[in-house]
């Protein structure tokens, strides 16, 4: 075998082993759930491994939204997901994409996924966030 084929064969099995290993791993598709303030949203957030990904329609264009694991008990408390400032921006007909790395899978330790409007365009305001979309998640991925 000449140096092209084995480059070849080693180029094929990898993609063929990614994929493999993809499979293996799973991935956890949660339908999210309009919020009041956003009757007509709707999305699908993706959790695999240390992954998230979220997929959003019927937001408000152009405007900034983030992303939060959240606890209602024994008190609310939430963290967000990924790396600060957790955020996307809805492009002109109110969708938007989030994806992050998660230092550490929610399942089992968080309840639900959220994605908060931030009216004013600053993340940073917790005090006028709107809800958007919201879903519990499983306990386990």
């Amino acid at each position: 075998m000449d140096t092209k084929k084995i480059l070849i064969a080693v180029c094929v099995g990898f993609v063929i082993l990614t994929f493999v290993s993809a499979s293996w791993a799973g991935e956890t598709r949660i339908p999210l759930e309009a919020a009041k303030p956003h009757p007509n949203a709707s999305g699908t957030a993706y959790l695999s491994g240390d992954t998230i990904s979220i997929h959003a329609k019927g937001l408000r264009p152009g405007s900034v939204y983030t992303v939060w694991f959240v606890n209602m008990k024994p008190r609310k408390h939430e963290t967000g997901a990924g790396s600060a400032p957790y955020v996307f921006r809805t492009d002109s007909k109110g969708n938007g994409a989030y994806a992050a790395t998660l230092s550490e899978s929610p399942f089992g330790e968080w309840a639900m996924i959220m994605v908060v409007l931030h009216p004013n365009g600053n993340p940073k305001d917790m005090k006028s966030m709107k809800g958007a979309l919201k879903a519990p998640i499983p306990t386990t991925g």
